[in-house]
């Protein structure tokens, strides 16, 4: 990360809901927006590492979400109040006001209930293949599900693989540091407990027409983890813009991050 502008990338621990909960910031100076970015279920701040230099024209933050990443894994119920509480605390913490909210598949719709119940809070949501609109698992979700409970090199390349593009090239890094966390102490308890809980939701797709503040959802056309066509539910909500990105599977802006940001960035400007 370059230093011009005083731009300072920090990665720090935070006590929220008598947690320690890691988060990685940038602070840009010369900028007015604050993007938040959520991660997907199971996944880590790191998973936003191709975007997060592009950003770095914005002041930036990224929390390991309780119960994953490298924030603390307490034993407990996990379910979307208590997701909300998090959030409630992280925000005011860390003094954000009126960000912009891009969140990717479990984090995607953590940002929309987060605006439903707050529906002053975002200026913006960015949301890339949401979460919530599923009616029943799909198969590269279990095939995920199952690298997580058995999390080996070869099950969690497997998982990564058929979520991504036929021709992505899934990092090695990205596989060793999944298993490394997966082996955590209660990280199988908070993924599954988490898991649990989002399928009660039967009227998130219903909820989608109160949102009424600029959004843009982005899909990924080759998307078989949260299919593709879900993207439906989003049309013709008149504050929605909707795009899909060809080539492109569940994570469009590890796939390709240099596209993914262009549109993000445009939308933001805009």
């Amino acid at each position: 990360m370059s230093s011009n502008n005083h731009k300072k990338e920090v990665m720090d621990f935070i006590k929220i809901l008598g947690y320690q909960i890691r988060y990685i910031k940038i602070n840009n100076p010369k900028s007015k927006e604050t993007l938040v970015l959520l991660h997907g279920l199971g996944a880590s701040a790191e998973r936003w590492s191709e975007l997060l230099p592009l950003l770095s024209n914005y002041n930036v933050v990224i929390p390991d979400i309780i119960g994953f990443g490298y924030s603390e894994k307490p034993l407990i119920h996990y379910n979307m109040d208590f997701f909300l509480k998090f959030l409630d605390e992280f925000f005011y913490k860390l003094e954000i006001n009126k960000p912009i909210g891009i969140g990717s598949s479990f984090g995607g719709q953590l940002i929309l209930e987060y605006y439903f119940k707050n529906p002053d809070f975002f200026k913006k949501m960015i949301l890339i293949s949401p979460a919530g609109t599923n009616d029943k698992p799909t198969l590269v979700l279990r095939q995920y599900i199952f690298s997580s409970l058995y999390p080996t090199y070869e099950n969690t390349e497997r998982a990564f693989k058929t979520m991504a593009a036929k021709n992505y090239k899934v990092k090695e890094s990205t596989i060793k540091d999944f298993v490394n966390r997966m082996k955590l102490p209660n990280a199988k308890h908070s993924l599954i407990s988490t898991l649990l809980a989002l399928r009660k939701d039967t009227d998130f797709q219903s909820k989608l027409k109160q949102i009424e503040i600029p959004t843009l959802v982005i899909w990924g056309s080759e998307d078989t983890f949260i299919p593709g066509e879900n993207i439906e539910y989003f049309k013709g909500i008149p504050l929605v813009e909707t795009c899909i990105m060809e080539d492109c599977g569940h994570s469009p802006f590890v796939e390709k991050p240099l596209l993914c940001y262009k549109i993000i960035n445009t939308f933001i400007e805009s």
